[in-house]
């Protein structure tokens, strides 16, 4: 894309004005202490609860990473108090985020209280009596990982609508809500020419980083009223619709969609398809692990049955595509 058409770019600086000014005013209306406190088990699960959906939450979990893995909150990231480093792991964690912060039994999660509160942390809690107290309570603990794929900022807004103007770029963050390394495997963009990123496929991202790319965009099909894009990877799939008038981008919104499914699996003689908002796929491609395609189907009913009984028992690899988006997912053909 031509870099040297007029560009209006978004200017991130009153945004971050913005916030401050909110933030300023928060700190009036409630006290700063209020940013740094420790709280009951209760108290914690109820914070979880009210921020399950909110892209700038952290659960950061102080105890050594072997007993973390075993048994922690759901989502949580471990920062471990006794790394000699671990005042630098701090620093290197983004400080306008909600921090939950907790370790076996308060020993360890009360001085880091401190540490990132005298890090400038903007908001810390501590669960008192850590670990120990939340099953007390009969609180729930699991030993799974994974990331978690979320929408931070759509270009420098969480709500409402904002008038771009003849916008060129818009800055979009994404975060990884959860404790896996998040990998990417798509962007599907909008079909023609007005659309282009820098999105960076081969990222990398830990849990609690953000990652911000750019969108570009060219107004060339001025009747267009809305287009979507996604990014898929393996902590879930994220997709954008962008509003626009006239050529002009006039707002972004994060669309909830599930990932599309396979079932049965294993399968014997026929799969079928779930969470597909279309009633057609474009293609449905069978291949084995080698990539090898074995069998092809085009213009698919969703609604219809896949006939796998001629394949032998195995592991294959099965790709559907939709108007806007290509999976391909593992199966097992088993009888």
């Amino acid at each position: 894309m031509k870099r040297n058409s007029v560009f209006f770019y978004l200017n991130l600086s009153v945004v971050w004005l913005l916030l401050v000014t909110q933030h300023s005013f928060s700190a009036i209306v409630e006290p700063s202490i209020n940013r740094y406190k420790t709280i009951s088990a209760t108290s914690c699960d109820s914070l979880i609860k009210a921020n399950a959906e909110n892209p700038d939450f952290v659960i950061l979990d102080v105890r050594t990473p072997d007993v973390w893995k075993a048994d922690h909150l759901m989502g949580s990231i471990n920062r471990n108090y006794y790394d000699a480093d671990f005042e630098v792991q701090l620093k290197a964690l983004p400080k306008n985020k909600i921090f939950l912060l907790h370790c076996q039994s308060g020993g360890r999660s009360a001085p880091t209280l401190v540490k990132m509160k005298n890090l400038n942390f903007a908001e810390v809690y501590e669960m008192s009596g850590g670990i120990n107290l939340w099953k007390s309570k009969s609180l729930p603990t699991t030993g799974i990982l994974g990331p978690k794929l979320m929408l931070v900022s759509n270009g420098g807004i969480k709500n409402g609508t904002v008038n771009y103007g003849f916008s060129d770029t818009l800055k979009i963050t994404i975060t990884n809500r959860a404790n896996d390394v998040l990998k990417f495997s798509s962007i599907i963009l909008p079909v023609g020419n007005e659309f282009s990123s820098d999105f960076d496929l081969s990222r990398i991202v830990n849990g609690s980083e953000d990652y911000t790319f750019s969108v570009f965009y060219k107004p060339l099909l001025t009747f267009r009223e809305s287009v979507i894009f996604s990014i898929a990877g393996n902590g879930g799939i994220l997709t954008i619709n962008i509003f626009l008038k006239q050529g002009t981008i006039q707002a972004l919104q994060s669309l909830a969609q599930p990932e599309p499914e396979i079932y049965p699996n294993p399968a014997s003689s026929y799969i079928s398809f779930k969470n597909i908002s279309e009633t057609n796929l474009k293609e449905v491609s069978l291949l084995n692990t080698n990539g090898q395609l074995l069998k092809r189907n085009y213009d698919f009913l969703v609604s219809d049955l896949f006939n796998i009984a001629e394949l032998s028992e195995g592991i294959y690899l099965i790709r559907f595509v939709s108007a806007n988006q290509t999976f391909v997912k593992k199966i097992i053909i088993n009888r």
